[in-house]
């Protein structure tokens, strides 16, 4: 009798930035991975990448096409819904950590990335990380998967080592994942320059609305290679740095010292008016980068800005510090327009000691974070989003 053998596929990925990744107990541990962030995170990606085909299948038929998603998703990956529909997944992760160390101490350049939870402008560092070392990772299928799904995994693998990372603040470039090769059944994928990431962005598939329901690929995703360079967290405080600059009102007139650009005062305006009690008809332009968007202003008010039952929006800019063999390093941002909240939800402004605003299904334009990515003068448009 004739068995057929699991197909594998394995890869390298090196971590690149500081990694907040860690257990129950919020503690990083450089012998242990858990592979459920892991899984999480390349579930998350395989949404981005396969939205597009799926909708396509379903003729553009949203509702269809979310729950074509979630079926394929749940067969591919596994379900643990209930006993009567939880189901096994047809691909099993394996992996090993090595050359890792748990540090806390530093980053102090980042503490704007970093942001409350990670960061404390008294006591520093909240939380250990893991830096460096290298990810090796064995993708093991069913015997019988399909092809496709195989190929879907392996790209999902792919854009996870080129475009994500683990752990919290990922979206903020921490935890970066930098895939080096990737071996399958089709051959070895060596990853060691900046045209090997803009071939594989020719592969994917940008040809879905704008409107998707979910972060995914559509025909508005922009990705950018903003800087090159080394070390790695020489970049990645630099896109700190910038961000801030664009985003901040200042105090005093400064912002890291410098003239504050005041990019935003109307936004710096009705805030402050909210935070007062006062009704206000639109979010801070600024809400763009994701929710919860917060104010402390010097005069005293405070303004909390959530999704009304205290929701959250994942910022739709992510970035990536990614390290080829040579040791030099590219920073990576990508832009996923999409709807930004589901319809008919409300955004609450709160101020301290006052009622709350309630804004219904506000509305927010991506060009704010266009315009933040074009001020990276020596950038390399790989994606442009239209």
């Amino acid at each position: 009798m004739k068995f057929n053998l699991p197909v594998e596929i394995t890869a390298e990925y090196l971590i690149v930035t500081p990694m907040f990744l860690g257990g129950a107990d919020q503690q990083a541990d450089d012998q242990v991975f858990r592979n459920a962030s892991l899984k999480g995170a390349l579930r998350f990606w395989w949404r981005a990448i396969n939205w597009g085909p799926i909708l396509s299948a379903e003729s553009g038929n949203t509702k269809a096409a979310l729950q074509a998603l979630n079926k394929r998703e749940g067969e591919l990956f596994g379900t643990a819904t209930d006993a009567s529909c939880s189901g096994q997944s047809k691909v099993q992760l394996h992996t090993t950590l090595q050359d890792c160390s748990v540090q806390q101490e530093g980053l102090n350049k980042l503490n704007y990335l970093l942001g409350q939870g990670l960061y404390h402008f008294r006591d520093g560092l909240l939380r250990p990380f893991l830096s460096g070392g290298r990810l090796e990772l064995t993708a093991r299928f069913k015997p019988g998967t399909p092809q496709t799904d195989i190929d879907s995994v392996s790209q999902a693998l792919t854009a996870l080592g080129l475009f994500g990372g683990l752990g919290s603040r990922a979206r903020k470039g921490f935890g970066s994942l930098a895939i080096q090769w990737l071996n399958s059944p089709g051959g070895r994928q060596a990853f060691t320059g900046l045209p090997a990431i803009a071939a594989f962005i020719a592969t994917l598939d940008f040809t879905a609305p704008t409107d998707a329901p979910l972060s995914a690929l559509t025909t508005a995703s922009r990705l950018d290679a903003s800087l090159s360079g080394a070390p790695a967290l020489n970049l990645l405080s630099k896109i700190g740095t910038e961000l801030q600059e664009y985003r901040s009102y200042g105090k005093n007139g400064k912002v890291n010292g410098k003239p504050a650009r005041r990019n935003f005062i109307e936004d710096h305006d009705n805030a402050l008016a909210a935070a007062q009690g006062k009704p206000i008809a639109q979010l801070p332009k600024r809400a763009v980068f994701g929710l919860p968007h917060n104010y402390r202003f010097s005069s005293g008010p405070s303004l909390q800005i959530n999704p009304q039952n205290n929701g959250r929006r994942a910022s739709p800019l992510f970035i990536h510090i990614h390290q080829f063999p040579d040791g030099q390093c590219v920073a990576i941002q990508i832009l996923l327009p999409g709807n930004f909240l589901p319809a008919n939800t409300a955004v609450e402004l709160k101020g301290k000691g006052h009622r709350p605003n309630l804004l219904r299904t506000p509305q927010v334009d991506y060009q704010v974070i266009h315009e933040y990515l074009d001020n990276f003068k020596q950038k390399k448009g790989l994606r442009d989003g239209q």
